[in-house]
């Protein structure tokens, strides 16, 4: 069997999820040693300590300086995965890598792009020091909201700063994507009145203020796929929290939204709708419920933000991933990405970079598959690019 194949089945089943990659980070950093990488070339930084969902570890930098000579490039992906990952067994049939537990994620994310880094340090280190320098990073809490990569320093990939960064992450190997869109989450928090369900006239129900506040959302174009005069977009509901019991009227709920738009200021626009539209639900309810024994509220927090970006095809990053895909016998596809990746941070932090496929496959869910053709391939381009540099 093909190593960086043998070396993906060991990969996914380590237990990884957000904010305890710990266990992954450490087979990854014994995979590199037994390549021959010193430990002092590899460090945890402490991104996690700014994470607002904690963590057990940073990401996993790995500093490869050759001969120092030329401009330094950086290889990226993450190694966190979803929870429903948790207990995946994954097995070769027909060409793809499985999972054989039922009701669970392969967590193929982002373990396939881990091996094709592994692959592209183990063609630099049998060149002996003889290559320019390189950066591998191996980001946490990307399934978080890119929390990882937004807590990178870019003091600590080493000197000089890499020119250019290759981020994998996606499905096909041809995949080139040189936009990316932005995301602003938004916490919020609502608080009711409770009264007992026998009474409920004498409550105010948090759940009845968000359902009113999304059925106007809705109706207005600004749930879902939006598509407005004043831009394009998408908002989402991910997460509800609330309640006592169902003979309590609710008194609280949590909920987590997001927006999404390659216009960062119409992405702001959303929010500000969904905001005001809440608003005004508490102000309805609080005018009906004149004999609850109080008032309803609601707060907003922001939850992790990233900016859009757009490369043109004449950056260089862009074009060195060309040159490399046309090397493996690729034909790039340039294209816009509507889901977050690492390298809206990345770029962010002034490190122009591109999002390129890993072979992964129905992501998130239980139908999750690893395409091993393009997985070979993807292993086939991180290879390119880290000997093309020189």
């Amino acid at each position: 069997m093909d190593p960086n194949i043998e070396l993906l089945l060991e990969l996914i089943p380590v237990p990884g999820e957000s904010t305890k990659e710990s266990e992954i980070s450490a087979k990854i950093r014994a995979v590199l040693s037994d390549m021959g990488v010193p430990d002092d070339c590899m460090c945890n930084d402490d991104a996690y300590k700014q994470s607002e969902y904690g963590g057990n570890t940073g990401n996993l930098v790995v500093r490869l300086d050759g001969h120092g000579k030329g401009e330094r490039r950086m290889l990226s992906t993450h190694m966190d995965t979803v929870p429903g990952c948790i207990g995946s067994r994954p097995a070769v049939r027909d060409g793809r890598i499985v999972n054989e537990a039922e009701d669970r994620a392969l967590g193929g994310d982002a373990r396939a792009g881990c091996a094709c880094l592994l692959a592209a340090a183990r063609a630099i280190m049998e060149r002996k020091g003889d290559h320019p320098p390189w950066t591998f990073v191996f980001f946490v809490q990307e399934e978080l909201g890119l929390v990882g990569s937004r807590g990178m320093d870019p003091k600590n990939l080493g000197t000089p700063v890499p020119a250019m960064c290759f981020n994998f992450d996606g499905g096909e190997a041809n995949e080139l994507a040189n936009a990316v869109i932005g995301t602003e989450r938004l916490n919020i928090n609502i608080t009711g009145v409770a009264a007992h369900a026998s009474r409920p006239h004498l409550g105010i129900s948090a759940a009845v203020i968000l359902a009113e506040a999304l059925a106007e959302l809705q109706r207005d174009g600004w749930n879902c796929r939006i598509d407005r005069p004043e831009g394009q977009g998408s908002a989402n509901l991910g997460i509800l929290r609330g309640g006592k019991g169902s003979n309590v009227v609710m008194p609280e709920l949590y909920a987590l939204a997001e927006a999404r738009s390659f216009d960062r200021e119409f992405r702001s626009r959303i929010v500000e709708a969904w905001k005001d539209a809440i608003q005004r639900s508490v102000e309805r309810n609080n005018e009906r419920g004149t004999d609850a024994g109080g008032s309803a509220s609601v707060e907003f927090s922001p939850g992790p933000v990233y900016d859009p970006y757009r490369l043109p095809e004449e950056t260089p990053v862009v074009r060195a991933a060309v040159a490399a895909m046309a090397q493996c016998g690729l034909k790039p596809w340039l294209f816009d990405h509507v889901g977050g990746l690492d390298c809206n941070n990345i770029v962010a932090k002034g490190i122009p970079a591109v999002g390129l496929g890993m072979g992964d496959r129905e992501a998130h869910s239980v139908k999750e598959w690893v395409d091993l053709e393009q997985f070979t391939k993807a292993c086939e381009l991180a290879v390119a690019l880290a000997l093309g540099s020189e």
